[in-house]
């Protein structure tokens, strides 16, 4: 899984460039940085530091396999492999999504969930920063309950989240989903493959942008699941194709398979310039 392009909000149609990259082997929806002074090629945002450039849409060895690898069977997606290198003057082409104005659904990771070192009815805390989160959710990945995060503060090394009245006291781990509709942009540290954000990292107030992390305008996050299709995350209960604050959405490890989303505009893309 990775970034999916959704949509442009300039109106633009979609454009998939094929660009030099350095040898590695990429993923469709792989966030890309731009190339290294010499280096000849784009790379991963998961390695090293660069601006935005793109998004990778492509995702096969190279050459392009066949299709078919018997009756009946179809190969799958393992990743696009480019071996050709800058020293060599035999750089590899990659396909990349390089719309400036694309809005992309960026999956939340939530294989590595932060542990609560405190639940109680109106706050969370655990061993982090994580100033000024208003707005944010905690998303329990072992009770799966959303809970709206109303402020934040940050006190010798420990982050408080006070959360609505109501919140269940019963879950010990979860992650963070970053606020969403504010307009601003927020600074957002990727996982190491560059396909999803990393909601546990505990210190989500010191990325650096193109070390790691991106800048994202984040329109709206959703949830989705097998029972519930796609739902945005609001906090207003009973609002009409939103989830509510506290509502049960059962997270990966349980049979629902619901999975959290920023819908987001990646800042700073090179093509703007």
């Amino acid at each position: 899984m990775g970034a999916k392009y959704k949509y442009c909000i300039d109106g633009s149609e979609l454009v998939i460039k094929d660009l030099p990259a350095v040898a590695d082997t990429y993923q469709d929806g792989e966030i890309l940085k731009a190339a290294a002074v010499n280096e000849g090629g784009v790379g991963s945002m998961g390695v090293g530091t660069g601006s935005f450039v793109g998004v990778s849409n492509q995702g096969e060895t190279l050459p392009a396999a066949s299709g078919l690898s018997g009756p009946g069977y179809v190969l799958g997606n393992d990743g696009a492999t480019l071996a050709g290198t800058q020293v060599a003057g035999t750089l590899d082409t990659l396909k990349v999504i390089i719309n400036p104005g694309a809005i992309y659904a960026i999956p939340y990771d939530m294989s590595s969930p932060i542990t609560w070192s405190a639940n109680a009815d109106t706050s969370i805390q655990f061993v982090g920063v994580a100033d000024d989160f208003g707005g944010g959710w905690a998303y329990s990945t072992d009770t799966g309950e959303l809970d709206y995060v109303v402020t934040s503060n940050e006190a010798a090394g420990t982050t408080t989240l006070t959360v609505v009245t109501g919140n269940n006291t019963a879950s010990a781990e979860g992650i963070l989903i970053q606020q969403g509709g504010t307009g601003l942009a927020q600074k957002v540290v990727l996982t190491t493959d560059a396909l999803s954000i990393a909601a546990g990292t505990l210190d989500i107030d010191t990325p650096v942008a193109g070390t790691g992390a991106i800048n994202l305008v984040i329109l709206e996050n959703r949830i989705e699941s097998y029972t519930h299709g796609s739902e945005i995350l609001r906090p207003k209960q009973k609002q009409p194709g939103g989830v509510a604050n506290q509502s049960i959405r059962v997270p990966l490890v349980k049979p629902d398979l619901a999975k959290a989303f920023a819908y987001a505009k990646i800042v700073g893309n090179v093509w703007n310039a």
